[in-house]
């Protein structure tokens, strides 16, 4: 990266600033994702959303960490996805823990991504535990 570009993005920045830059850099990602026709592209940014996300919520002071038992699951969620469906997978399992609708009921939807109650609960669970860490 070029180091002129470090030094004006970081160097004196207030950390809302940079929480704002981050935030910017999430929405780009989620808009590329939305707009790509390439399966590979579409999880490229899905992926930088996520990292993005993860680093905005460490700025705010929302989580300590991130359980590596997450980042698994998301990873696993990913490789076990078939690339036939991908787009419209999400609609009809959990893309955590891969049950059905018509296993866990309502899922909530989300870009290329769905979630059911429980994993979700327990997606609530490790960010309130990490953030009582900090």
């Amino acid at each position: 990266m070029d180091s002129d570009f470090q030094k004006n993005t970081f160097r004196g920045a207030k950390i809302e600033d940079v929480i704002l830059e981050v935030e910017k850099l999430i929405q780009l990602c989620e808009e590329k994702t939305r707009n790509s026709q390439s399966l590979e592209r579409q999880r490229f940014y899905e992926g930088m959303a996520v990292a993005y996300t993860t680093i905005a919520l460490k700025l705010k002071g929302e989580v300590a960490y991130i359980e590596p038992k997450v980042m698994d699951e998301l990873y696993h969620a990913a490789e076990k996805a078939d690339p036939d469906s991908v787009q419209t997978a999400h609609v009809m399992t959990c893309s955590f823990c891969g049950r059905s609708k018509e296993e866990v009921g309502e899922l909530a939807l989300g870009p290329g991504v769905s979630i059911c109650r429980e994993c979700l609960t327990f997606a609530e669970e490790v960010l309130r535990a990490n953030s009582s860490n900090v």
